[in-house]
């Protein structure tokens, strides 16, 4: 069934068609874990990803279970704005169902100078994520110089979504800070731009899925 909307006030404006990007502010410690996790021994996961970037590590297991310890309360925050915001408020989350987030998959991307990640979707799950780690010293400076032109890009990441027209926004432009996270849907359009300074641009990625588990009806004898 449609969501089917009905005023509420004399006077409203409504947003009814756009993807949710959730945003998040990682905890340092967080952030220090997850740089501390890296090592020789995950799996180099470059030929599997469409980054044109240095190295891609696989999350191992113990890294996964860490994150979704870490981030399963604002998952759950973000599926649940988005059921009441996609449903114009009409709908939430199920009390009668169970919830849990099953994982495809997790990365770190390191990026130098002159790489990039062309446009892309997250195939095989129904969400995904961006968080930030590290960024290279000095990178600033250049952030100053290309904000001085019409449309600065470098390092950054952009996400697109629709059809241009006069009333509605098909880009979203982010400059990365160590420590913000973003949660999105896995087939919204997105790519990374090169920069020019020397040093690590690192992020980390995780697809997954937000899966409902109906309750077992217990039955009164």
């Amino acid at each position: 069934m449609p969501n089917i909307f009905t005023p509420s006030q004399d006077e409203q404006f409504i947003t009814p068609f756009s993807p949710i990007i959730g945003y998040k502010k990682l905890s340092p410690s967080f952030v220090e874990k997850l740089n501390n996790s890296m090592n020789d021994k995950l799996e180099d996961w470059s030929d599997t990803l469409v980054g044109k970037v240095k190295e891609e590590l696989k999350f191992s297991d113990d890294i996964l279970k860490s994150f979704f310890e870490e981030m399963k309360d604002f998952i759950m925050k973000y599926q649940l704005n988005t059921e009441f915001y996609t449903s114009m408020g009409a709908r939430g989350l199920d009390p009668n169902s169970d919830y849990t987030i099953r994982a495809t998959s997790g990365w770190f991307v390191r990026q130098f100078e002159g790489e990039y990640n062309p446009v892309h979707v997250h195939p095989d799950s129904m969400l995904s994520c961006v968080g930030y780690l590290k960024l290279p010293k000095g990178i600033e400076k250049e952030w100053e110089e290309d904000y001085k032109d019409h449309h600065p890009a470098n390092g950054h990441i952009q996400f697109a979504h629709g059809t241009p027209s006069g009333y509605s926004q098909t880009n979203f432009m982010v400059k990365p800070q160590v420590g913000d996270f973003y949660v999105f849907p896995a087939e919204l359009f997105h790519c990374v731009y090169p920069f020019k300074t020397k040093g690590e641009r690192r992020s980390f990625s995780v697809n997954f899925s937000f899966v409902e588990v109906p309750k077992e009806k217990t039955v009164d004898k």
